[in-house]
């Protein structure tokens, strides 16, 4: 099985990470994906301090301006990136450095999340008409399942809806479906890793 090589820098905002990056990524021959979760998106330049195409020195990026403001991104996604770029990495015998200031990213690779179920046209529809009341559906979810949902702000929208669609699709509640299907984890092999050493 062909191997290659990671490093993860991770970092502040305007620490050095990207100078440092495109310098390794030269002498490792790699590509490199942001673990920014703001460099995803087009138009957030400032916040995310992405680098142009000169700083990037003609090395390959990815997870950089792919999606627009409206368009969800979250960690599972990321995981699918990850999963994408690693196979182009060995398709083209390059190493990867993963880098940037979103160090729940590289966390989630290095020790896992759950696969989450497909979610039915039928069941995203009744998913729908809970959500028209949030509130209601918070307080139904707490009493099926308090330890998974106390966690979880009232007005948490998003994570009330993950909830409901894993309820709903599996007639699991979330805790319940959490011990079935335990994390697991998408970087199995050792990767090196720089953390604030930019000073």
């Amino acid at each position: 099985m062909i191997m290659i090589k990671q490093l993860a820098i991770i970092g502040a905002t305007a620490s050095g990470k990207t100078s440092l990056a495109i310098a390794l990524a030269h002498k490792m021959n790699a590509y490199i994906l942001s673990l920014d979760s703001l460099s995803v998106y087009h138009s957030i330049d400032i916040a995310s301090a992405k680098p142009s195409l000169e700083e990037r020195e003609g090395i390959v990026h990815f997870g950089i301006d792919t999606l627009y403001p409206h368009e969800n991104f979250d960690v599972t996604h990321f995981i699918t990136l990850y999963h994408q770029v690693y196979a182009q990495c060995i398709k083209e015998q390059k190493n990867l450095i993963l880098v940037g200031g979103t160090s729940f990213y590289l966390k989630m690779l290095i020790e896992g999340i759950s696969p989450v179920p497909s979610i039915s046209a039928k069941t995203q529809k009744s998913v729908e008409t809970y959500m028209r009341d949030i509130p209601k559906t918070y307080a139904w979810l707490l009493g099926l399942d308090a330890p998974y949902m106390s966690a979880i702000a009232s007005q948490d929208a998003y994570r009330i809806e993950k909830a409901l669609q894993i309820y709903l699709e599996t007639s699991l509640t979330p805790t319940a479906y959490f011990v079935k299907y335990p994390p697991q984890a998408t970087i199995s092999q050792a990767i090196a890793y720089l953390s604030d050493c930019m000073g």
